[in-house]
Parts: structure tokens; C-alpha cells; sequence
């Protein structure tokens, strides 16, 4: 610590001299609090945190650290697994100051700070029953969510976060600031619409809205004896449903839900999370044959508003866990795939930990492909092999077992990747966006910043 705090000391004077908003270094008491993202699981030691207090303050804290040869990463909710917002030896860009949202109800436009957190957004929005695809906990961050894709409840009718973004105003490497959509600097906003990061500070996000006012959601649950026929059902049932279904199967150890049971809480269960975003009636007329198949312990299916819906899982993905994913992509889903799930359910290495089943499709594989850097439209299922422990200690049991599922996975899934559940470990992961765009982000990265400068990016 007394070398990184002495390295630290310059970095942080500098920055102080011309940032208007707060600079943290690694002899200041709220150091330790400041650089911790919502992984337990990552511990880098940044040179200096700068907490902008607007744009031009993301302009002179990137001109001091490419004066000082030092790297940035940038933080939104800092809610991305691999902690990719913190880096050792890096500048690190702190954006939660910077959370307005200011919604265009006649354009239906929501322009929304690169700090703010998707729930800042939902309440905003369906004020005037307007809605925009964003992230399944309401704590993530909306920048890092829409770089990457942005999978979510809306996405099947509306298309991923990436597809509604329209523009996003950025800070360059070499401080200049601009704007990028379809018409401005067209090459930098395909890249932004998920390339994953890696070509700017994007200072503001331009998204397109939809009419919205409640939904029809709510959980099923099932015995964990029935793992096999749901998942089989409900994999049908996706394949062929309607562009306002999007749904999720989670095989976990069930939560105190005030619906089920208490002698079912602990207990390994099947959770069908299911959404309709369009009308009401016809919703309970389609979702009624998945809600009735098998023997559920619980059902809390019924209409609410959509924020209320967007924050439900917020309780499992908890702050100040420690954390281990690997992801997986499927055209097709095997019954291999299904028995692996069904045999991992029964031997998960903490409470904490879980696995999802989600599936793609509709607006999502509709989109023009050559639109945007994103990758994985031929995917129709992605599964999600969630490693969480309440302990460090147990840290590599997790991840002992998140990797060896996701290798048995492997020969099954596509050879593409959703960049919002890479972990730290997924080296070279730019080629899971294919030779040709990679290629291409690659070049975008090199154009728009030094090798090197934008660290943590995938």
C-alpha cells in the first residue's frame, strides 16, 4: 500500500487541480469503499478515482491521465461481473453523479446520464407509461448494460437496450466530445450498440420508448423433481411464443417468498419468472398452459407496473457477494443441455448459487445483424451458470464448479458471447463476436483510443 499510495499522490494532485467533482487516492479514507464494485469477488487498487461532476469533468481527468501514461476504466453501476470498471494502476472513472433522466413523452425519448441505474430510468419513465428495455435488477448500471446488448424483460417485443439506443454524446481518449447515431460518426455508433465498450466515456445515452403501463408477470414455482418436464415445457413453449412473452427458468435453492410455502424455503426448486408486455387478457390467455403445466407449489402471476416487476429480483443479486458466471449460447437446446442443468441443480456449491435458462428470438433475431456489433442474434437460448458464495473461502468451490459445467456446456453452444456476462477470466473473448467484427471493433478501438488506454474492456 505505501507504494501505490505514493504512486498514487501525483495522479491524484493533478486531477484535483482541474476536476470539479470529487478525486479519492489510496491514502484517503473512503479509498477502500470507493474503489469496490458490486463483486465482492474483485479487488483492484486504482491509482486515483475521479467522481465527474459532469462532462467536461470525464475531458480533463482523460487529458491528465494520457498526460501521466495511465489507463482509465469507467464506472456507471458497476454492477458488470468481471468488475470491468476497475483496474489496478488505472484512472478510474467514477459516473454516479451524473443520473438525470429527462423524458421526451412527445418524441418518446428518454436521455439518460451515463451514471444512471436502470430503476432511475423505469420510475422515470412509467410516469407516462413509457418504457424502454433495460437491465432484469434495477441496480444495474445503464451504460455498461447497453454497451454490452442489454438482454431484458422488453427485448423480444422492443429489441435489446443496444437496438433502442438512438445516440450517445462521449468523451473521445483525446478529450474531444461528440455525439454518435445513425447519421453522426456512423462507424463509432455501431460500435456502441453492443461492441462492449472500449471507444469513449459516453457522458449521456439517447433511448427510444415504447407505451407501457403494466405487465403481466410473476413467478411459478415447481419441486425440484420437475426440473426435466418444466424446463422441457417451458423451452417449447419459448420457441414458439409470442414476441410480448419473454420469460426465465432458474434452478435454485427457493428464497423466503411470502407466496410459497416456508417448509419449501432452502430447498432446491424450479422458478419459471414470466412477462407479457402487451395486452392483459390475451397475456392470460397464452401464458395459462405454462402456468398450468406440471404441479406448481406457487404461482404470483398477475398484473403490476413494470419498474415494481423490474426490481423483483433485486433481492438475489445483492451487493458485496462474491461472484463467478460463465455463459453459454444455444441455437438449439439439446436434451444434453437439459440433463446437464437438471443434474447441476442438485449439486449447486452454495445456496447462493444458480443457473438460468433464458430465451432470445423476436425482435431480437429480427434485427439487422450488419446494424450493430452485437453478436448474438442466431442465438434463441442463452443459459447462465450463476456461482455466488456469501464467503471468499468459498470463492474457488464456485468457481470450481462454474467452470467445469460451463466446459460441459461448451460443445453444445455457439461459438459467440454476451459481453454482459463475460467474467475476468474469458481472455480473447473479442473473437466470440466472430473474425469480421471483431476485426472491426478492434480497428474502431484503435482509432478512437491508444492500445491499452481503455483498460478492462472485453
Amino acid at each position: 500500500m505505501p507504494d501505490l499510495q505514493q504512486r498514487s499522490k501525483s495522479l491524484v494532485e493533478a486531477l484535483r487541480r482541474h476536476v470539479r467533482g470529487s478525486v479519492t487516492g489510496a491514502q484517503d479514507v473512503a479509498y477502500a469503499r470507493m474503489r469496490r464494485v458490486w463483486n465482492a469477488a474483485i479487488d483492484e487498487k486504482p491509482l486515483a478515482i475521479a467522481t465527474c461532476a459532469d462532462a467536461e469533468d470525464v475531458h480533463y481527468v482523460l487529458r491528465v491521465a494520457a498526460d501521466h501514461g495511465v489507463p482509465v476504466t469507467v464506472r456507471g453501476g458497476g454492477h458488470n461481473i468481471a468488475g470491468r470498471a476497475v483496474r489496478d494502476g488505472a484512472v478510474l472513472i467514477d459516473l454516479s453523479g451524473l443520473r438525470l433522466v429527462d423524458v421526451n413523452t412527445g418524441a418518446r425519448v428518454v436521455i439518460v446520464q451515463g451514471g444512471a441505474l436502470w430503476r432511475d430510468v423505469d420510475v422515470a419513465t412509467a410516469a407516462h407509461r413509457l418504457a424502454t428495455t433495460g437491465g432484469l435488477v434495477s441496480s444495474t448500471g445503464v451504460g455498461g448494460f447497453t454497451l454490452g446488448g442489454g438482454a431484458g424483460w422488453l427485448m423480444r417485443r422492443h429489441g435489446l437496450a443496444c437496438d433502442n439506443l438512438l445516440a450517445a454524446n462521449l468523451v473521445l481518449a483525446d478529450g474531444r466530445a461528440l455525439r454518435a447515431s445513425a447519421d453522426e460518426h456512423p462507424d463509432l455508433f455501431w460500435g456502441l450498440r453492443g461492441g462492449g465498450g472500449g471507444l469513449g466515456v459516453v457522458t449521456s445515452f439517447e433511448l427510444r420508448l415504447h407505451p407501457l403501463d403494466n405487465v403481466l408477470a410473476g413467478l411459478v414455482v415447481h419441486p425440484h423433481v420437475a426440473d426435466r418436464d418444466v424446463l422441457e415445457h417451458f423451452a417449447d413453449f419459448a420457441r414458439t411464443a409470442p414476441d410480448e412473452f419473454c420469460g426465465l427458468a432458474a434452478l435454485i435453492n427457493a428464497p423466503s417468498l411470502p407466496f410459497l410455502d416456508p417448509a419449501w424455503h432452502g430447498r432446491p426448486v424450479l422458478v419459471l419468472a414470466l412477462c407479457w408486455c402487451g395486452d392483459l387478457q390475451a397475456g392470460a390467455h397464452v401464458l395459462a398452459p405454462l402456468r398450468r403445466a406440471g404441479s406448481p407449489l406457487a404461482d404470483s402471476v398477475g398484473p403490476m407496473p413494470y419498474p415494481l416487476w423490474q426490481q423483483m429480483q433485486d433481492a438475489s443479486a445483492l451487493a458485496g457477494r462474491f461472484n463467478y458466471w460463465k455463459s453459454a449460447n444455444f441455437a438449439t437446446l439439446p436434451s444434453a443441455v437439459l440433463d446437464l442443468l437438471v443434474e447441476a441443480h442438485s449439486q449447486l456449491p452454495t445456496p447462493l448459487a444458480e443457473l438460468h435458462l433464458q430465451h432470445l428470438g423476436g425482435a431480437v433475431a429480427r434485427a439487422h445483424a450488419a446494424d450493430s456489433a452485437y453478436a448474438s442474434r442466431e442465438a434463441q437460448y442463452f443459459v447462465n451458470v450463476i456461482g455466488v458464495s456469501a464467503t471468499a473461502e468459498e470463492l474457488r468451490r464456485v468457481r470450481d464448479w462454474t467452470q467445469a459445467l460451463h466446459s460441459r456446456l461448451a460443445p453444445h453452444a455457439l461459438d459467440i458471447v454476451q459481453p454482459n456476462f463475460l467474467d475476468a477470466d474469458d481472455g480473447g473473448a473479442l473473437r466470440g463476436f466472430g473474425s469480421e467484427r471483431a476485426r472491426r471493433i478492434d480497428a474502431l478501438r484503435r482509432q478512437f483510443a491508444p492500445p491499452g488506454f481503455f483498460a478492462g474492456m472485453v
